[in-house]
């Protein structure tokens, strides 16, 4: 067995006094390679990959995803063969040593609501722009005065990235931390063809209500790697990749077919424009998203999608083509749903939430007339087929009405 050994948060440059943890890459019990990257962190004027500096095994993290941090402070500890971690040999890193007991104070500095609050001209712009009242905002400057980055850092809450190995493959995880008090956990899954990213908005705003957020991607989808293409098989590796907690639960279109099969893990069900709860699909945008046709079927989602992100997902979509037409045929073919959630649903012992859009062009609201009497039901004006993107804030305070 080799040594154990703190890892201290290396200065990525001269004027470098703390940072900002970002995504994380290496989780405890993984091994690395010397110059693999164990994390990412934010300085004040870019976002660095920080490499191990020899072969080791991650024992455990000292810190969390957003967190800010003093340079030197031990952020990890490590085991490793041999001697203590060799000196970085960057000119602007010095040698890094271990926290002592009694860590360096970070600059930060909490500010009374009662004071105005020292603030550049950039921040307070921003800040009667956006609304936010900079009382609530810590500042890093001189005496404690808030920049515009520190704004823009108050605003986004914490988050991490990750892979949960199953036997069924890797599961790859976005993770919004609760803000506040804690209130509980909640797991978003995406639709057909979406990904974890597409919860970026309602992740953040459960967060900041108190919910740690989960979001995944499912087989065939964004990062994950795993083989799963039906129903049974992907709901398998779901819950073989979930937290021990129960979880609000929210599943939007094909999404909500798995989160169905997760009753016996939930709090409650939130589904959003759900698949499996009438006869009717799509089956021209299912067709156009399988032929990598963006521009055709992002006319039926009633969202505006940036030209680049349109370009990633034909990407995406020609890459995992294989995988997902199999998953779409097990959904429907023809235009008709092959699946169905609705026994499943009436059986549920948790509380049942739908949200529809009235003018859906994928999955036509009617199917609301379906839900089991024990379900709440709501209707959304609008031609979306994406309520979280329609007014996150809404379907956040339905979740946390739960």
């Amino acid at each position: 067995m080799g040594r154990i050994v703190e890892m201290p948060l290396p200065r990525m440059g001269e004027t470098m006094e703390e940072g900002r943890i970002g995504l994380i890459v290496k989780q405890p019990g993984d091994s690395f390679r010397r110059g693999e990257t164990l994390l990412e962190v934010e300085s004040d004027k870019t976002t660095v990959e920080v490499p191990a500096l020899q072969d080791g095994i991650l024992v455990e993290w000292l810190v969390t995803s957003d967190q800010m941090v003093p340079v030197e402070s031990a952020i990890a500890r490590i085991e490793i063969e041999g001697e203590a971690m060799a000196e970085v040999k960057h000119a602007d890193v010095p040698k890094p040593v271990a926290a002592t007991t009694s860590a360096p104070r970070p600059r930060h500095v909490s500010l009374n609501a009662d004071t105005r609050p020292r603030a550049s001209t950039a921040a307070r712009a921003a800040a009667r722009r956006s609304g936010v009242n900079l009382a609530t905002v810590s500042g890093s400057g001189r005496n404690g005065r808030i920049s515009r980055a520190d704004l823009d850092a108050a605003a986004r809450p914490a988050r991490a990235a990750y892979h949960v190995e199953t036997p069924h493959g890797k599961i790859f995880f976005r993770e919004w931390q609760a803000q506040g008090a804690a209130k509980g956990h909640a797991l978003l899954i995406h639709g057909l063809f979406a990904d974890s990213q597409s919860f970026t908005t309602l992740g953040r705003k459960l967060a900041a209500r108190g919910y740690r957020t989960y979001a995944l991607d499912l087989p065939g989808h964004g990062e994950t790697q795993c083989e799963a293409d039906t129903v049974d098989d992907i709901s398998a590796a779901v819950i073989a990749a979930l937290p021990p907690v129960k979880l609000h639960v929210v599943g939007h279109s094909f999404g909500a077919v798995i989160a169905s099969r997760l009753i016996d893990k939930a709090l409650s069900l939130t589904l959003l424009s759900p698949a499996g709860c009438g006869e009717e699909i799509n089956g021209e945008f299912i067709d156009a998203m399988l032929g990598a046709h963006v521009d055709h079927a992002a006319t039926f989602l009633g969202e505006k999608i940036p030209l680049e992100t349109q370009a990633t997902l034909a990407d995406h979509l020609s890459t995992h083509g294989a995988q997902l037409r199999a998953i779409a045929n097990t959904v429907a073919t023809g235009g008709k749903q092959r699946v169905s959630i609705l026994a499943a649903l009436s059986r549920a012992v948790v509380p049942v939430r739908a949200i529809f859009l009235r003018d859906d062009a994928i999955i036509p609201s009617h199917h609301v007339l379906n839900m089991p009497l024990s379900a709440a039901v709501h209707i959304m004006q609008g031609a979306s087929h994406m309520a979280h993107w329609r007014d996150p804030a809404a379907v956040a305070g339905l979740i946390a009405d739960s």
